[in-house]
């Protein structure tokens, strides 16, 4: 089976043959990344399990364990989600892809590129919504728009535009969301490009104005983010990142004195600045921890009780299934009485045990452990 769906990965299936598969889709909370997850799981029929962006936590990897999936789609970048994620999945043996660029819109255009080549029937008389990268509100906005669709995403350089289009050449339906961060320059040559290819189609534009709502939302995702990268950023010296949090915090302010004075446009435009300086420092943040903790000989006991804690986790996933994981958790107790005793050796040789037993019995009853996840089961049920 291993085999057969690394050969799924490159081998095209159509749409009836993707859905028949159980897909996770696994992508940080990062607006733009989860609006196109969402939309390509749509599509397949797949479940979405998110992370924070650029923060990895075992329970998400236990999320995915209840699925059992076939297949696991990675949406984003190391840097929006770990590759923590990555090593656990290769653990697990579940198969896995990684779709992502160097930012949001080379992310965009590998997904598109992607799903393209292995589901080329969900291109079939699809609906395209073009709009800012970084624009909330308007990401929202396509988010609402009914219908088969995918979502593209420009910034006012065009950063990978052409290319995008230039693989539309099933399309005839686009729609142009303009906002205040996307200028009538770049409308305007986005619509020229459109002309080229989609000579036939119907190209309309929906123009979005920054509501009270938009920019109150705005500042609230750029405070979660920032106490999030301060959350990150403690007990370590990063003066650069110390100085971006500054930054974001000046801005949320700004934000906030804009939003009360009735200037809503400027609170938004703060805001997502905010939002950009501390996803900034989150990234720095991560960098530096998995230095730490590779590094340090002084952090080898916290360093194995993560790992112990990462496989407490996941065994409450076979538990719920009903499955006996007595013998792994003994191991584990003797791991842990090792790392008290100083004795490490014989706390990473029981702390291995226990991940090949682990790997061994989901593999072994992932049947039972899906079944808790399907229409009638007692787990969560797919979306």
């Amino acid at each position: 089976m291993f085999s057969a769906l690394l050969l799924g990965s490159i081998v095209p299936l159509s749409q009836a043959q993707a859905q028949s598969l159980s897909i996770v889709i696994l992508v940080s909370d990062n607006e733009a990344d989860s609006a196109i997850a969402e939309e390509l799981a749509t599509l397949l029929n797949a479940s979405v399990v998110i992370t924070t962006w650029g923060v990895y936590d075992p329970n998400v990897t236990a999320e995915i364990m209840e699925y059992a999936p076939d297949k696991v789609i990675i949406i984003g970048g190391p840097d929006a989600v770990p590759e923590d994620y990555k090593t656990e999945l290769e653990e697990l043996r579940i198969p896995y892809v990684r779709w992502y660029g160097k930012d949001r819109y080379g992310t965009n255009l590998d997904v598109l590129k992607n799903t393209i080549e292995e589901f080329p029937e969900l291109f079939e008389d699809v609906k395209v919504v073009i709009t800012h990268g970084r624009d909330l509100g308007a990401i929202k906005q396509a988010r609402g728009i009914e219908g088969k669709k995918f979502i593209i995403y420009v910034d006012n350089n065009l950063t990978n535009t052409t290319e995008v289009l230039g693989t539309l050449v099933k399309t005839r339906n686009v729609i142009i969301l303009k906002s205040q961060l996307m200028n009538n320059g770049t409308a305007e040559r986005i619509r020229e490009r459109i002309r080229e290819r989609v000579r036939d189609g119907n190209i309309t534009e929906e123009n979005l104005e920054v509501t009270p709502e938009m920019a109150w939302q705005a500042i609230e995702f750029a405070i979660n983010r920032t106490e999030t990268a301060k959350e990150m950023l403690d007990n370590l010296t990063i003066p650069d990142a110390t100085k971006l949090l500054e930054l974001a915090e000046e801005k949320i302010q700004i934000a906030n004195e804009s939003y009360n004075e009735g200037n809503y446009g400027k609170a938004y435009g703060q805001a997502i600045a905010a939002k950009a300086h501390a996803e900034a420092v989150i990234r720095l943040a991560s960098k530096e921890w998995k230095s730490v903790l590779s590094v340090s000989h002084e952090k080898l006991d916290t360093r194995l009780e993560r790992e112990i804690h990462k496989l407490e986790v996941k065994i409450k996933v076979l538990e719920k299934a009903g499955i006996d994981v007595t013998e792994i958790k003994t191991i584990l107790e003797s791991a842990k009485n090792a790392i008290q005793g100083k004795d490490y050796n014989t706390a990473m040789n029981d702390i291995e045990r226990a991940k090949n037993m682990l790997r061994d019995k989901f593999i072994q009853e992932r049947g039972k452990i899906r079944g808790m996840n399907l229409p009638g089961g007692t787990g969560r049920g797919r979306p």
